[in-house]
């Protein structure tokens, strides 16, 4: 379904686009755990400040310009519609971005800057993606799914690329903890780093509020999960992807669930420790190993820092 050479080709394709983020050690945790090597990539200094422009830039290009000049159209809770606004506004396409009614106040500022055409809709990530899809079908114009589409997931797997040039000249393998919501980005990430160190470990990290992956899992299927409101909104939603889910199953060596007030400590530990402001989301990982829910022993343990598009006044309500 989607193949090294397939994020490999991606990489060269949004080479023009995209930044190579910084990798940059985590002394603060290592003290706390302790382990000598955990890294954290650091994909909030990315542009629109999350891993999302990756995979939206990627399909947009696989796109022909007649598609294109039509426009497209997508869902998001915020970060994956600013990838597509960023990427559709580089390439001269019209965008139609629904989201729900509870998005990111930050998030949905900085898509109307981007010149979008905007729509709310639904109360969660689900609601707003199925008004999408109704309106492409009505309106013929091409999708962009938000973690679920071959050429997204390939867009994410370049991380997993930048990852082996940064540490495998060293190592034979290294455990990648990465934050799960549908699946896209962990899917992407395992793929690239597993066809070339096969031995590595990549574990998923979902908050207990939006368990969606790890029920899945559990189920062998996809399955409709409960959700609770959650500080890590970017991962929020009741359904994970089919695909992502098959290539988890595959790929992955687990999927672990941390509580909503360890995302927060870890969120408050970041900006302290390192001075990095991140979103809920981009947490996940470093409240795994506070909680002490990874058990690997793989040096390096590289967290996936997946964004750091949070408002200030959501940052410090806490």
């Amino acid at each position: 379904m989607i193949s090294l050479t397939d994020i490999e080709y991606a990489r060269v394709k949004t080479k023009p686009y995209i930044y190579p983020t910084p990798l940059l050690r985590c002394t603060w945790l290592e003290e706390k755990v302790p382990h000598s090597g955990i890294y954290a990539k650091l994909e909030n200094l990315q542009r629109t400040g999350s891993f999302k422009i990756r995979g939206a830039t990627n399909s947009l290009l696989q796109l022909d310009s007649a598609t294109r000049a039509k426009g497209v159209v997508t869902a998001s809770a915020g970060n994956h519609g600013l990838g597509v606004a960023q990427a559709a506004q580089w390439l001269g396409c019209p965008a139609i971005i629904f989201v729900p009614t509870t998005a990111s106040p930050l998030k949905v500022s900085k898509l109307r800057q981007l010149g979008v055409t905007l729509i709310e809709e639904g109360t969660d990530y689900d609601e707003a993606e199925a008004a999408a899809q109704a309106y492409a079908q009505t309106k013929n114009l091409a999708f962009i799914h938000a973690f679920d589409q071959p050429g997204v997931i390939a867009g994410q797997g370049t991380i997993g690329l930048e990852l082996l040039e940064e540490l495998s000249e060293s190592q034979s393998r290294m455990c990648v903890v990465v934050p799960v919501g549908g699946g896209g980005l962990i899917s992407g990430i395992a793929i690239a780093v597993k066809a070339k160190l096969p031995q590595s470990k990549i574990i998923g990290v979902q908050s207990e509020a939006s368990p969606a992956m790890a029920r899945s899992l559990e189920a062998g299927k996809v399955v409709e999960t409960p959700i609770a409101e959650t500080i890590a909104d970017g991962l929020a939603g009741r359904l994970v992807g089919e695909n992502a889910l098959r290539l988890v199953q595959e790929f992955c060596d687990e999927v672990v669930l941390v509580k909503e007030n360890g995302i927060r400590f870890a969120m408050k530990e970041f900006y302290f420790r390192q001075g990095w402001r991140l979103e809920g989301a981009a947490a996940v990982g470093a409240a795994a190993i506070l909680e002490e829910k990874l058990h690997a022993q793989e040096t390096p343990i590289v967290l996936v820092i997946s964004g750091g598009n949070v408002a200030e006044e959501r940052f410090y309500s806490f």
